[in-house]
């Protein structure tokens, strides 16, 4: 199976980190199901596995990369725990998961696996997050969706999907968010060899920092436990949500800096049918009612500004032929993002780029929960009702011009969706959308007798939400850097958006959400 050495933050991104690996893919012995993969050789040799854990330390100004991290009283040691599952062909695989705890913020680390995984190196480093207040505490992060590999056997991928992992590594980000269908392993012949193909893939960037994961409709596997993402769960020690065994891993938050990231599952409120397994309403509530309190949570907290989620389904598109916006998640998520104030909302699932202007309620009397735009900025787009044969158009957002303005959007007015499915996947929508802008909306899953998926039954609306769209950089990924400002000053997130097979050329879109930072407590 491959090393594939991957990162997630700990309950706290400050203080605790995970690092994980692919065990090599030997079974363990008849017998002994608890033992790790690996574990084989030694015990036909007669000798005890060694257990899998990872030696770190804080990186000195003389690290060498690749050197171990010396076995000595500098070094502290933490032991992994390994999730385990059987594949539709009964193969068992393990992953490996070691929580580095009581790290410093703002701290720079190198650890090393032991026993070492088949495939060098062992050795990797990372860095924690700054505390609030702390110098640094400003803070990039990348994001994007619908990912893929670069395997000739791949038809789901691309070479973007590669280009894409050392491009965005050259913003040298705090952590990336991976916006769902991260391999297309549900329709693959062999879904665990789709997932290591990817793991091995993006290693040169995740064994430095956390790939922070959202589940799309493709991780979801025909067979594989109860909802078919039992690889998915197990691949990922993602923090914990407090829901129970089956529900680990599908959602969680985690906060760095002033910023709450919530990551959510939108399988569960999304009418279309485009997975393996239907799952909309799997979690009965158990997701929602998480959502509402911790998005009360965040907003009544002091030392948060900003309110990112992240989930793969969209709520709006002009896209002609792709998925659509989903009623789903517009009558059960958008009220609550609209009540607790959500700033960004990152997504994928289309394959382009586009955003909207911040949106907050509906427009009144409309049947498709339409989302109300507050136009604060001229758009990139302006959006009219859609003809009746509404045709893809070529063309739209172009690069801001030297010495021009950045737009600046008053994230308080309501939220600014951004659609980012443009990790890599072979199917781009970037030419498949509505000239005139219009939405396209799933507002049903119809089951007919006999069949097996269900039918999407879409309607057409208009779209004032549109902001800016792209149709010439069908690959892509934003990179979003956090300036927490000054006490009683001005917090920014300035996004800029470039294209991963042209890392070198100015960013298509280029934007910057502000809101006001409150005082420090006491102060005038």
């Amino acid at each position: 199976m491959g090393s594939g050495v991957h990162l997630t933050f700990g309950p706290d991104p400050a203080t605790s980190m995970v690092v994980s690996w692919l065990a090599d893919g030997e079974p363990a012995a008849r017998g002994a199901a608890s033992a790790p993969a690996g574990a084989l050789s030694a015990l036909r040799q007669g000798l005890r596995p060694q257990r899998p854990a990872v030696r770190f330390a804080p990186a000195g100004p003389d690290s060498v990369p690749l050197d171990p991290v010396p076995d000595d009283d500098t070094a502290e040691r933490a032991d992994a725990t390994t999730s385990t599952f059987r594949d539709a062909a009964r193969r068992r695989h393990h992953v490996h998961h070691a929580r580095l705890g009581g790290l410093r913020p703002g701290t720079r680390y190198r650890y090393t696996i032991e026993p070492a995984p088949s495939e060098a190196p062992a050795t990797g480093e990372f860095r924690t997050a700054a505390a609030p207040g702390d110098p640094g505490e400003a803070f990039t992060f990348t994001c994007f969706g619908d990912h893929g590999t670069d395997e000739p056997d791949d038809p789901y991928g691309t070479a973007a999907s590669r280009a894409v992992v050392g491009a965005l590594d050259r913003y040298d980000p705090l952590f990336h968010l991976v916006i769902g269908d991260l391999t297309y392993a549900s329709l693959r012949q062999d879904p665990a060899r789709a997932w290591a193909d990817w793991f091995r893939m993006i290693a040169p960037s995740a064994r430095h920092r956390p790939w922070m994961p959202v589940a799309g409709n493709h991780e979801s596997e025909r067979g594989m436990g109860r909802f078919g993402l039992t690889p998915y769960q197990a691949y990922f020690a993602s923090p914990p949500n407090g829901a129970g065994p089956d529900y680990e891993g599908l959602w969680y938050a985690f906060t760095v800096g002033r910023a709450r990231f919530v990551m959510l599952f939108g399988e569960d409120v999304c009418y279309q049918d485009h997975g393996e397994v239907y799952l909309y309403g799997f979690s009965e509530g158990r997701q929602t009612a998480w959502l509402e309190r911790t998005l009360r949570e965040a907003r009544a907290d002091g030392a948060i500004d900003w309110v990112i989620v992240g989930v793969h389904q969209v709520a709006m598109s002009t896209a002609a032929y792709h998925n659509g916006g989903d009623l789903g998640l517009r009558a059960a998520w958008l009220p609550l993002f609209d009540r607790y104030q959500v700033d960004l909302v990152l997504c994928g699932h289309e394959h382009h780029y586009e955003r909207t202007h911040p949106v907050r309620g509906v427009v009144p009397d409309s049947t498709e929960l339409t989302p109300l735009p507050a136009l604060t900025t001229e758009p990139a787009v302006l959006s009219t009702a859609p003809r009746a044969t509404a045709r893809p158009v070529v063309g739209s957002l172009t690069a801001r011009p030297a010495g021009a303005e950045l737009e600046r959007i008053d994230a308080t007015t309501g939220a600014v969706h951004v659609t980012i499915g443009t990790g890599g996947s072979s199917t781009p929508s970037s030419e498949a959308l509505f000239d005139p802008p219009a939405g396209r909306v799933v507002v049903e899953a119809e089951k007919r007798h006999g069949a097996g998926r269900r039918r999407t039954v879409y309607r057409l609306e208009a779209a004032p939400w549109l902001a800016a769209r792209s149709t010439e950089h069908p690959y892509a990924f934003a990179a979003l850097r956090v300036d927490p400002g000054e006490p009683g000053g001005t917090t920014t997130i300035r996004v800029t958006v470039h294209d991963s097979l042209a890392p070198d050329e100015p960013p298509f879109d280029d934007f910057m959400l502000t809101r006001p930072r409150p005082g420090e407590a006491g102060s005038a």
